[in-house]
C-alpha cells in the first residue's frame, strides 16, 4: 500500500456466508449492530469528502471483518467518493453474493463513476457454485468495473 492508499474496516463482523473456517461467519449481527456500522460508514464517507484532498487520499479500499456489500449503504457511500476529483479508486473486498444488477443500477442512479470502482473478489467453494460466481463477475464486467 502506498502513501494516498486507505483501508477502511469498520465495525462490521459479520458475514451472510458460513464457511467452516471463518470466525465472522459465526456472529449473527443485530439491528443495533447494523445501525452502528451503517452510522460509522457514513460519517467516514462525510469526513472523507471533507478531508480528502487535504490528507491526500487517493484510493479507497473496504477491507472488512465479514461481508459489507450485501449492506446498500456500501454502495451509496461507493457512489459519493467516486465523485470526488482527487479519489482514483474505490472499492470492496466481497464473496460475490450481493444482487449484482441491483447494486450496480444503484450506485448508478447515485451517480457513481464506474471507472473508479474496484472489487476484490474471493470465491467460497463452500457456500457457491462456480458457475454463480462466475456470472456475478460476468455482471461485474458488463458493467465496466473492474474487479
Amino acid at each position: 500500500m502506498s502513501r494516498g492508499e486507505v483501508l477502511y474496516r469498520g465495525s462490521l463482523k459479520s458475514c451472510n456466508y458460513h464457511c467452516s473456517y471463518c470466525p465472522f461467519s459465526k456472529h449473527r449481527i443485530s439491528s443495533r449492530e447494523l445501525e452502528k456500522d451503517q452510522a460509522q460508514w457514513q460519517d467516514f464517507v462525510r469526513i472523507l469528502e471533507k478531508r480528502a484532498k487535504a490528507l491526500g487520499i487517493r484510493a479507497l479500499m473496504v477491507t472488512p471483518y465479514g461481508e459489507a456489500l450485501i449492506h446498500p449503504w456500501y454502495f451509496d457511500g461507493f457512489a459519493r467518493i467516486s465523485r470526488m476529483d482527487e479519489i482514483d479508486a474505490v472499492g470492496a473486498q466481497t464473496n460475490l453474493s450481493f444482487p449484482v444488477k441491483e447494486a450496480v443500477a444503484a450506485f448508478w442512479e447515485k451517480g457513481g463513476v464506474f471507472e473508479k470502482l474496484r472489487i476484490w473478489a474471493t470465491f467460497h467453494p463452500e457456500m457457491t457454485e462456480v458457475s454463480q460466481f462466475a456470472d456475478s463477475c460476468r455482471q461485474l464486467k458488463e458493467a465496466g468495473i473492474s474487479f
